[in-house]
């Protein structure tokens, strides 16, 4: 699960991630890690205005709210849990 968020939303409170982008690549996302024990922390896409928060990385992920919606459901596995009522798509949904 992840949270978009706007970029000046977050602030780190202790330490600086560790980030890394694919040289190889046109448009690479950069991935930002904890400096510490190498957890994914954000991933940042040149063609969102939003950073991409890994929702396991909060203390309280539950204060955000529920997920708005499933994405790639065409990968899901049986462990994988979906509340009901949320939309679903087995890719990305449709632009809007």
């Amino acid at each position: 699960m992840y949270i978009l968020l706007p970029p000046d939303s977050l602030a780190y409170s202790q330490g600086a991630p560790n980030s890394y982008a694919r040289g190889d690549l046109d448009n690479a996302v950069t991935r930002q890690f904890c400096g510490g024990c190498g957890t994914h922390i954000t991933t940042l896409r040149q063609d969102m205005p939003y950073i991409v928060l890994k929702a396991g990385t909060l203390d309280d992920p539950a204060q955000y709210g529920q997920p708005a919606m499933a994405i790639y459901t065409c990968d899901q596995q049986p462990f994988h849990m979906i509340p009901e009522g949320i939309p679903t798509f087995e890719g990305l949904p449709p632009r809007r």
